[in-house]
């Protein structure tokens, strides 16, 4: 019984947001969920519902700035999740959803947190890596040119 602990596998939250942030972390993540413990975060729309229907998954509310009641709820069912699923590893591509669940699995469980970041940031960053970048353990880019935004990231190419 001690062995099988010893080599648990990391349970890995797989988080974005819907359309082209889900896309590119399916092009990032390969075969991850099928050989790993994974579930996904994400938004609910109709196309993730039916990409999600035979995935484990949670959703979340959307962060809207003019709407600071989604922040709030946005959090809430962040933490919840957080100490549920309680992730080892969170894999992302944003956006401003996953934020408050990687800075609370951050926080509480010290969750290791590997971010890519849009192919649509080719010279100007969006709002997240902005944010997200202190709390990640692994930050990638995808264009050479947001190394110089971001001096401590690794370029792995366009997805």
């Amino acid at each position: 019984m001690v062995a099988l602990m010893l080599h648990k596998s990391p349970k890995i939250c797989l988080a974005c947001s819907a359309g082209g942030h889900l896309r590119e972390l399916q092009l990032a993540i390969g075969a991850i969920p099928e050989q790993w413990d994974c579930y996904w975060l994400t938004l609910k729309t109709t196309s993730t519902k039916a990409f999600m229907a035979d995935k484990e998954h949670v959703f979340l509310v959307n962060f809207q700035p003019a709407k600071k009641w989604t922040l709030i709820v946005n959090c809430l069912q962040a933490i919840f999740w957080v100490l549920v699923k309680r992730p080892d590893v969170i894999i992302t591509t944003g956006a401003g959803v996953t934020v408050p669940t990687v800075f609370f699995a951050k926080k509480l469980l010290g969750t290791k947190v590997i971010f890519v970041n849009s192919a649509a940031d080719v010279t100007h960053a969006s709002k997240t890596p902005v944010w997200i970048e202190r709390y990640s353990d692994l930050f990638l880019v995808q264009w050479e040119e947001m190394r110089q935004l971001f001096p401590n990231s690794i370029c792995c190419g366009v997805l």
